[in-house]
């Protein structure tokens, strides 16, 4: 049963108000679709956390901004969200998304794709209409979270191909990775938020910054359960790769670089690396949410700031269950 902390109790509240307001919001952010294609939208974004529109709440709560500016900054930040994924399934051949049928099985690749382009291209559109400032923000965490699809390996060959291009880069691609994956688009809600909120410039920073922490906390937790999910074998060892070179050093990765068919690990890896492995990302988790909860301790004094100070560690419990 889910600890009812003040901070689950305002996501509780505020995800029930997002999927309210969202019922309002998506005809008037995508007028000219018909019924069926409104539809698909409404099931691209259902049954989501909402942590990032959330999230871009509660930073515009504690600068004492109106909720009302904040709920369609929340839709689009949750439209690149869902799009995002959309892509992701079909790039991965992921079947399912929260126990219901990937959009690419449900309406076929090509809609599919398509689906996940008219949401990115509807966000940016709608902020850029909301103001200069929301529309660059959404351009260029779109093009982040590109770059970052563009450059994840697929491979564990892709990574030594980095290391023998660039050995200081391919060491660097794992935070670049988690970055631009996850990081990017944490921290451009915060920073949404802080401009729902008529916040200054130096303020809607602090937030990025409180943002892109969380969201890269957030993760190495997501990788670092990957990591536990595989201790007796490895079917897809290229996503942990850039991971494994950037704590454990180059010569790891050759352990998991499995032979064709292989789909258990080598008990060397298991017993000599895993370990450290795991003990060096929970590290850097860690390290992480202490930073996110010091930019947060920068904002004025009141109720919601002070639950925003507690917002890094309680997303980790609310998505992962616990943190590791």
């Amino acid at each position: 049963m889910m600890r009812e902390t003040p901070f689950v109790r305002y996501w509780r509240i505020t995800r029930a108000e997002l999927d309210t307001a969202f019922l309002h919001w998506i005809p008037r952010f995508f007028p000219s679709l018909c019924e069926t294609q409104a539809a698909a939208v409404h099931d691209a974004l259902a049954d989501g956390k909402r942590l990032r529109g959330c999230l871009l709440c509660l930073v515009n709560d504690a600068l004492g901004g109106r909720r009302e500016a904040a709920l369609p900054r929340a839709l689009a930040v949750e439209c690149i969200q869902a799009a995002s994924l959309i892509h992701d399934d079909f790039v991965d051949r992921d079947t399912e998304r929260r126990e219901r049928p990937a959009a690419w099985t449900k309406y076929g690749p090509r809609k599919a794709v398509l689906l996940g382009d008219l949401m990115f291209a509807t966000a940016l559109h709608r902020m850029t209409e909301t103001g200069r400032a929301d529309g660059l923000a959404v351009a260029e965490v779109i093009a982040t979270m590109a770059s970052g699809a563009w450059q994840e390996p697929l491979e564990p060959a892709d990574v030594e191909r980095a290391l023998l291009a660039d050995p200081e880069r391919g060491r660097g691609l794992y935070p670049r990775i988690i970055h631009l994956k996850t990081g990017a688009l944490f921290g451009t809600a915060a920073r949404l938020g802080a401009i729902s909120a008529g916040g200054s410039q130096r303020m809607a920073d602090l937030a990025h910054e409180f943002g892109v922490l969380l969201g890269e906390a957030y993760q190495i937790a997501d990788d670092l359960a990957d990591v536990d999910g595989r201790e007796h074998s490895a079917p897809e060892w290229a996503v942990l790769a850039p991971a494994i070179v950037h704590f454990c050093g180059e010569s790891e990765l050759a352990r998991v670089d499995l032979p064709k068919g292989s789909t258990a690990a080598p008990e060397s890896f298991l017993s000599e690396t895993l370990p450290v492995l795991r003990a060096r990302m929970r590290k850097a988790m860690h390290a992480r949410l202490r930073l996110a909860s010091e930019r947060a301790g920068q904002f004025p004094d009141s109720p919601f700031g002070r639950l925003l100070e507690t917002a890094p560690s309680e997303i980790m419990h609310l998505s992962l269950g616990a943190l590791p």
